[in-house]
C-alpha cells in the first residue's frame, strides 16, 4: 500500500479521555476480470499505535498494515 496522504485526527472517547492520531490515506491496486486501477482505503492510527510501529507518516511510503483480532489497524511498517 502507498500513502497518498494523511491528516491529524484527534476527539475525545466516550469516557471524555483524548485520543490523538492520524488518519491514513493508502492506495492500492487492482485488478481483474471487472476491476482495473486503484483503490483506497482509510485507516487510523493513534500516535501510540505509530510510535509503537516506529513509523511518521510520509506521503509516498509503502507501508504494509497489520491488523488485531478485532479488525482494527494495529501495526504499520514500512516495505523496504
Amino acid at each position: 500500500m502507498k500513502v497518498i496522504g494523511f491528516k491529524r485526527a484527534d476527539f475525545m472517547s466516550k469516557e471524555g479521555a483524548p485520543i490523538t492520531g492520524y488518519n491514513l490515506y493508502l492506495s492500492y491496486p487492482i485488478t481483474g476480470e471487472d476491476a482495473d486501477g486503484s483503490a483506497c482505503e482509510r485507516y487510523y492510527m493513534t500516535d501510540a499505535k505509530l510510535a509503537r510501529s516506529g513509523y511518521k507518516p510520509h506521503v509516498g511510503d509503502e507501508v504494509n498494515v497489520s491488523f488485531n483480532r478485532f479488525g482494527k489497524p494495529d501495526i504499520i511498517t514500512v516495505i523496504k
